[in-house]
């Protein structure tokens, strides 16, 4: 297993164990009546914090256990087919996002004072990380898959 595979395994992992959670909250914090700023942008600043800490201490760990080694072609090609893919998904979230939201606020009747009523800061940039979230997972897991399947004879 290459070093870049053990490191796309623990960005992987600490994406998972800190975000998932977090979605849930996130989305829980949304179910219920009341303003959910605050609490919002204190889940965020925790989970990212937590997010750095695992993740600098698995990569401490790794180059402690396994040292530095170079990186080489089949790396670069794998970490470029993960960026594309990537890339094309955020971009394909993000856009049917706004697309859901503009459609929302067409079909959507207006209030009694005429106004079209549309989801809030809150919601659209929690929605937005969210979205950025997956694609970073889908950049881990499509290094991840790439290196396995060069591994499988």
């Amino acid at each position: 297993m290459s070093s870049t595979e053990r490191s796309a395994w623990i960005r992987l992992g600490s994406l998972l164990i800190v975000f998932v959670p977090y979605a849930f909250y996130v989305l829980r914090l949304f179910q219920k009546d009341g303003p959910v700023g605050r609490a919002v942008c204190v889940a965020f600043l925790v989970a990212a914090l937590m997010h750095g800490v695992l993740n600098a201490l698995g990569q401490f760990a790794l180059l402690l256990i396994f040292g530095r080694q170079m990186h080489d072609e089949r790396d670069a090609a794998i970490e470029v087919i993960s960026l594309r893919i990537s890339y094309f998904t955020l971009i394909s979230l993000l856009l049917g996002a706004l697309s859901t939201i503009a459609l929302l606020g067409a079909i959507t009747p207006p209030s009694s004072k005429g106004t079209i009523l549309l989801p809030g800061f809150a919601v659209t940039s929690q929605f937005a990380f969210l979205c950025i979230v997956a694609a970073e997972g889908l950049r881990h897991v499509t290094q991840v898959f790439c290196y396995r399947r060069e591994a499988l004879p």
